[in-house]
């Protein structure tokens, strides 16, 4: 066989066998998920329930030229509610609705959301190799990046598990550097328009990260003067593509003075101090990062080669002092301190916790250079150190794995499978009690029946999007993250202005009135007729009280 041809199978097989062992490994960390695809629902936070709504809200958009992405009249009836910094992932869902002729709507959604952790890993493969020129390093590394304890919690959130564009734009942003490639610095440009398809707290990630790759490549001398043309192409062609997703963004925040986007640092949710040497089976560790015993170790021994590693420290200190803040907690306990250093974060990232994944990257690479002084210090064969490298995967692989993979199979009544099927499109829903983890619940019920509903969940809602729902008394009173208010004594009124807004069936919610403790019999004594529809999950009135 021609030396080429050898050659040219050999660069295939660096590149298919990572893939095909990551992929195992979702496979073994996602079981038994992986065989309840069609009943599940990856991701164990409520608002793992809202993201397949985004994907059925952008094919309606796609399908209707009479409708814009950017503002629904699915949700909040009869207003609408303004969609420009909900919480998005046009990339998530490109690839989800692409899966769907094959696969169907919701496994097509799963199987989108385990794709990002076998990207992840492989991504930080390549780049951990190109940093230390160790296979096995990389191979520890893409384990790090990919299986820890935050990116497995936030599979919930499809625009935070999507990470796998950081390691690629750094590496062929420091190729570009290292070989004045223009074409690779084009490519790392490709990967951060990626980042922001993925989400805007995404691409703010990135920047963060790509602020640091810079910074590095300057003191390891791979950025130079004689290639600043190429810092400059990359910064100019980044700037044009990401210009697509952030302009109707940026006209919302610049033109109508939305500044939604931006919040109070006070409600800013941090990770625990504790949560770097917490083990996950103290309780699930959430916004936390559990850094491992075996990445710990692999993190000492990379302090031998501090002149190397000393900026990946760095990096893992800052981004650790700035996750903590602005008020820390200690196992579980806010401790009565505000961090100064912190205030410019949460108006960007809304919690500080999401720096966990610029942290998840530090320790992915150390963890790389580690491996490299203990394979450099160690006289044994390369059969032996690939055992070697194997154990401590494996160990890694182990301590990382959850007893049960993040998900959750929420109970769906016949009432949005079946009967609903029978009622035309325009008839719209107003389901009780509504708030903001309830509603999450309700839309992707939606996202099963299609119909429009009087409540729902905006990430950044803008002013005005609950005024139906604070001036009908009956809403109103079904409202439980208001100030409670008892039920009207005659529902006539409030049920006809229901009917003139469309909504054709008031659902009360059993098993959420049985949670806030709300009188369910108390609304029937009310409402004072039959239902039109019950089960064991609903009891379900029309508005037309006739």
């Amino acid at each position: 066989m021609p030396r080429a041809t050898v050659v040219h199978s050999r660069r295939w097989l660096e590149h298919l066998l990572p893939l095909l062992f990551y992929s195992l490994l979702t496979v073994i960390t996602a079981w038994p998920v992986v065989t309840q695809l069609d009943t599940v629902i990856i991701g164990s936070d409520q608002d793992a329930l809202i993201n397949p709504w985004a994907d059925m809200w952008t094919l309606q958009a796609l399908r209707d030229p009479q409708r814009t992405l950017w503002h629904t009249d699915y949700l909040f009836l009869p207003h609408g509610a303004d969609l420009h910094y909900h919480s998005f992932s046009h990339l998530t869902t490109a690839v989800s609705l692409a899966l769907r002729p094959i696969f169907g709507n919701l496994p097509a959604y799963n199987l989108t959301i385990l794709l990002h952790l076998i990207l992840a890993a492989l991504a930080m493969f390549h780049f951990a190799r190109y940093l230390t020129g160790s296979t096995l390093a990389g191979i520890l590394s893409g384990l790090v990046f990919a299986f820890n304890s935050h990116n497995i919690w936030q599979t919930s959130h499809p625009v935070l598990v999507s990470i796998w564009p950081l390691p690629w734009a750094a590496l062929f942003l420091l190729q570009a550097f290292e070989h004045s490639g223009h074409r690779r610095a084009l490519i790392a440009a490709v990967f951060v328009f990626f980042a922001a398809l993925n989400s805007t707290l995404m691409l703010i990630l990135t920047s963060l990260w790509l602020a640091f790759i810079i910074f590095y490549a300057l003191i390891t001398s791979r950025l130079k003067c004689a290639n600043l043309s190429v810092l400059a192409l990359f910064a100019a062609a980044t700037i044009a593509l990401v210009a697509l997703p952030l302009l109707p963004l940026m006209g919302e925040a610049f033109l109508r003075n939305n500044s939604s986007f931006l919040i109070e640092e006070g409600i800013s949710l941090p990770t625990d101090m504790l949560g770097p040497i917490r083990p996950y089976w103290l309780g699930l560790l959430g916004r936390s990062l559990h850094f491992g015993i075996v990445p710990l170790a692999l993190l000492a021994a990379a302090s031998l080669r501090v002149r190397t590693t000393w900026p990946w420290f760095l990096l893992l200190l800052l981004t650790y002092l700035f996750a903590i803040g602005p008020r820390p907690l200690v196992g579980g306990t806010e401790v009565n301190v505000t961090l100064p250093w912190s205030h410019l974060i949460p108006p960007l990232l809304r919690h500080t916790h999401r720096l966990n994944v610029l942290i998840s990257a530090a320790l992915a690479v150390m963890v790389a250079y580690g491996w490299v002084v203990i394979a450099g210090r160690l006289v044994a064969r390369r059969g032996r150190l690939w055992l070697l490298a194997l154990l401590l995967g494996g160990l890694i692989f182990a301590e990382y794995t959850y007893p049960s993979f993040p998900h959750q199979a929420p109970a769906v009544s016949d009432f949005y499978t079946e009967f609903l099927d029978t009622v035309p499109d325009d008839v719209a829903l107003a389901v009780l009690p509504t708030g903001r983890q309830e509603d999450k619940l309700y839309m992707y019920f939606q996202a099963l029946h299609g119909h429009k509903m009087t409540g729902g969940v905006v990430s950044r809602p803008s002013a005005g999007v609950f005024d139906f729902i604070r001036n009908n008394p009956l809403l109103r009173a079904g409202a439980i993250n208001w100030e409670p208010v008892p039920l009207p004594d005659d529902v006539s009124a409030a049920f006809q202005e229901l009917a003139g807004a469309g909504v054709g069936y008031l659902v009360l919610d059993k098993p959420h009135f049985a949670q806030n403790r709300l009188d369910l019999r108390a609304w029937r004594e009310t409402i004072a007729v039959p239902p039109i529809y019950e089960d064991e999950l609903v009891v379900v009135f029309a508005t037309e009280l006739d």
